[in-house]
Order: C-alpha cells, then structure tokens, then sequence
C-alpha cells in the first residue's frame, strides 16, 4: 500500500529512483521541479495538453531543469469522457457556473499513473497547494487508480509562498538564460478547453469591483461585442450536443465553434465562490461560453422531456454528482452508480434548441423533444378534461408520470369497470 508523502525528506527514500511529476510550465511545479532536483530523482515530467495555452519556455524549462517531459494530448478524452459526464448531470457549482478542473484533474492523474507504470516508478508527484480542490482531486485519484505507488506532495506539507517560489527560481534560470518574469503574475489561471478560471491576486477580496480589463480573454466586454443578432441551433441525442445549425460534429470540434461564436457576444462570463477544503470560500472568474450554452440547451429539453417528479429528483442527483467530483471523488464507487442513474434519466432527451443570440444575452425561441410532454402534442387533452371520467383520470396521472411512452390509456378502458383500469395501468407501469 503506498503513502503519501510530505516532505522532501520523506521523498529521500526515491533517492535515484524513477519518478513521474505533473508539470505545467507554471511557477509551483518548475519550484518543486527545481527541489526535486537536490534529491537526486530520476523525474520524468507529464503535461497533458486539455487546450490551454503552452508556456513558451514549457520545454526549455524542463529542460534546463533536469527533467524529462512528456506531452499527453488528453482533448478528445476530456470531451468524451469527462465533460460528457458533466452536460448529463448539469453539473453546474452551486447551480451557477460550469465545474472545470474537476474534469481535468482526475484525466491527468490517471496519464500519469499510465505512465508510471510505463517506466517503471513508484512516486508520482504533483504540486497543488492546501488552498486548493486540485490537490484532493490530484491525490485522490491516484490513490484509487495505483493504490501501491507513493503520492508526493509538497506544497502541502511545506508550503512556500509565491515569493518564496519566485526568488528561489529566478536566479537558477537567468544564469541558464532562460527568460523568466521576476515578479509574479497579478493572476492565477487555470485554462483548458471548457473553462478559463481567473482568481488570486486583487480578485481575493470580493468587495472590490472586477477591473474591466486585463481579466478576460475569450469574451468580449460589452462595448466591444458583436452587435448583429444571431441564431444558434443546438441539437442533443440522449442528452448531448450532436449537431450545430444542422451540421453534425464531435464535441470537441463544437466547443471550440461555440466558444469563438459566443465569445464575440460577450456570453459565457461568471463571478462565483468556489468552497475551498476548509471552510473557506475562493473568489474567482470564469470565461465558458460554449458550456454556457449546451449546459442552458440540456436544461431546456429536460424541462419539456422530463416529469415534475423526474426534475425534482434529478435536480438534487446533480448537485451530489457535481459535489461528488469537485470534492475529488471521480473514481469512487458512488460516481459510477450516480452515472448510470444520469443516463437512464437521459435517455429520452432528444431533440433541439434555438437561441437568439445579442450582446451579452442569450435567448430561447423555440425547442422541440421528440418525448417532449408539452400541451401541443396532446390535442384531446382539453375535451379528455372536459369529459372528466375515471378513464381521462387515469390519463392525466399516467401523463404525469410518463407511463409507457406517454400516450393516454384508450377511451374504452373505463368501460370494463375500475377492475379493467387498474390492470391497464399495472401493465403500463411494468411496461416502463
């Protein structure tokens, strides 16, 4: 059974042994990369592109550093399997704004446990802080997917500021020539293909207004917003985003064509509280436009699918799957029951949307579900009420609960008694 370590004492123990590091090119993994080193580990870095921007000085930095990197290209999977997952369970932080590094995390864990084991190791590292989810998402992961390897973690057993981090960095680099910011970044960002978050720096006290520029990147600000409206149609199959104004396309293809579409209207932007590990709660920004959308086009044809019953429910098995995988249980046992639950809800969620778009907004003119349970596609239901029986009863309960494929119980049924009825209504309950 592995440990996890932390301190850089306790690493000592891998003293000339193989090790894997998570690596981002940013200041807390090229410190503990730079730790690492006096250690004398055989570190073979991994950074998994989830389409965010590169550093440019991401090899050189490695390089200079002693370590051997290793770029993943995990986009295709992040849309396939993670953030899939995610547009089926609304998974919306407190039911405001789309989950992003919950995604990511437990996908570059388990590329880092592949390659592990590739090379033979037995420690894998990352440098997440105490102050943030990542680290339990990191940790916590690996331990269910390679519960014998070791799990370093240094930044949360000896935590160094930022401007611990900088000082003991830039002199190593500049004498290697390597271009280096000697004063750190005003924000922490996090970035991949769904999501950018923005926080830390000036954004940590909430009472302060957000600055208007410098901040985001992939939405406009409203001066500058494209001002012509436009129409978007959005079409899901059980639940996901298949085709866009009628042309079908991956996923990943259509996050990156909504996200350049949206981001001109200035859609997609969000101010939140993220709840940290201990109590305390993270403001930050977020730039989603295309999870703005397909998120919005999900709750659309769910409300027309769906009964009351269903949404009430569903609405409380989202939020527990989106606390589920912020709180970095991905691989736990209840993940995987609450994902077969979201794809039974999913099933008959086909059908489309239709958005208007204009600056800074969004709007739904039309929708249709091939399941849709909205009045239109009952045409008798006004003279089923008015000719009320215990047959259109029974009708309107079975509507209800969408027994069957949510088509009426036939008008002779009340004609062999009440006995006749309910064994109508039994066979359609069993039917479902």
């Amino acid at each position: 059974m592995g440990q996890i370590l932390l301190s850089y004492s306790q690493a000592q123990r891998h003293r000339g042994q193989k090790a894997v590091m998570l690596y981002s090119g940013g200041l807390d993994s090229m410190y503990t990369a730079l730790m690492l080193k006096e250690l004398g580990l055989e570190v073979h870095a991994l950074t998994a592109d989830v389409g965010q921007a590169m550093p440019g000085h991401l090899c050189g930095t490695a390089s200079a550093l002693g370590i051997r990197l290793e770029i993943a290209d995990v986009r295709s999977a992040l849309c396939e399997e993670n953030i899939t997952k995610g547009i089926l369970a609304n998974a919306l932080f407190n039911d405001h704004y789309p989950i992003s590094s919950s995604y990511t995390r437990p996908l570059i864990a388990r590329e880092a446990v592949k390659l592990a084991r590739k090379i033979g190791a037995r420690l894998i590292i990352h440098s997440a802080t105490p102050l943030q989810n990542s680290a339990a998402r990191y940790t916590t992961s690996i331990m269910a997917l390679a519960p014998e390897m070791d799990i370093f973690c240094p930044a949360v057993g000896e935590y160094a500021s930022r401007e611990e981090k900088m000082a003991a960095l830039a002199p190593f680099l500049e004498a290697l020539g390597i271009p280096f910011p000697l004063s750190p970044s005003l924000y922490s960002v996090d970035e991949n293909l769904w999501a950018r978050v923005i926080e830390s720096g000036p954004l940590e006290d909430c009472t302060q207004d957000v600055p208007p520029h410098g901040v985001f990147e992939w939405t406009a600000p409203p001066e500058a917003c494209s001002t012509e409206p436009l129409e978007l149609t959005l079409e899901l199959r059980e639940g996901l985003p298949v085709a866009l104004n009628g042309q079908s396309m991956p996923l990943l293809a259509m996050i990156g064509e909504l996200n350049g579409v949206l981001g001109r209207y200035g859609i997609g932007r969000y101010t939140g509280l993220e709840d940290g590990l201990f109590g305390t709660k993270m403001p930050e920004l977020r730039e989603a436009p295309a999870a703005c959308m397909i998120h919005a086009s999900h709750v659309k044809l769910e409300e027309a699918v769906l009964s009351a019953q269903e949404l009430r429910i569903k609405k409380s098995l989202d939020r527990e799957w989106t606390h589920l995988v912020v709180t970095g249980g991905w691989y736990s046992e209840l993940k995987g029951t609450l994902d077969a639950a979201m794809a039974a809800f999913n099933r008959d969620i086909t059908g489309w949307v239709r958005w208007r778009v204009s600056p800074g907004q969004m709007f739904c003119i039309s929708r249709s579900a091939e399941k849709g349970m909205y009045v239109s596609r009952f045409p008798a239901f006004a003279q089923e009420f008015q000719q009320y029986s215990l047959n259109s009863f029974f009708q309107q309960l079975g509507r209800q609960q969408r027994l069957g494929d949510g088509t009426a119980i036939p008008h002779d049924a009340a004609a062999g008694g009440e006995e006749q009825a309910d064994d109508l209504i039994l066979e359609l309950v069993l039917q479902r």
